[in-house]
């Protein structure tokens, strides 16, 4: 997406991993691979390197959102809306703390809490300024198109008029 008034070109898919929350993945990730595999990313959760290297483009700036594992792939309804604050905080900070670079982020919801995803989403676009919510297309094997996770796409579309971002996973998967 080109921006015609400044000719900046906005990349708005890009993934990253707050640091708070590469701990947390660290301490309850259930796929022992994920950290390695984190690890050697330094894109995904160095964000002065991130910056550095967007340096050699000056007219790219990327929207952000949370990579995999989502907060609901970390733990139980009990504990994922927490995570999910994390992961926004984290974000919206990024966002602070280089604007030039990263304009705006989209929240990360815990999806296996639907009535906690519902005051995560409020809180990360009225509180910290998300512009939209990035769901997996697999809320820990259960579908998108139940009850009680249609009522998530309502209020984004309905109160927010914000977008989804869609993030295909495998519904086996749980990292």
């Amino acid at each position: 997406m080109t921006d015609p008034v400044n000719n900046t070109k906005i990349d708005i898919y890009n993934h990253v991993m707050p640091l708070a929350y590469v701990e947390l993945v660290k301490q309850h990730g259930k796929e022992p691979g994920m950290i390695k595999r984190m690890s050697n990313l330094r894109m995904l959760w160095d964000m002065p390197a991130r910056v550095e290297m967007l340096n050699g483009f000056p007219d790219v700036q990327q929207v952000i959102s949370l990579a995999v594992p989502s907060p609901e792939m970390l733990g139980g309804p009990d504990v994922s809306p927490g995570y999910a604050r994390v992961a926004n905080e984290g974000m919206a900070e990024i966002c602070r703390q280089w604007p030039d670079k990263f304009p705006t982020f989209v929240a990360s919801l815990p999806m296996n809490n639907p009535a906690a995803a519902l005051e995560e989403m409020d809180y990360a676009i009225e509180k910290l300024g998300a512009k939209g919510v990035q769901i997996l297309s697999s809320v820990n094997g259960k579908a998108l198109d139940e009850p009680e996770i249609f009522q998530i796409f309502e209020r984004i579309t309905n109160v927010h008029n914000m977008p989804v971002w869609m993030h295909p996973t495998l519904s086996l998967i749980h990292i």
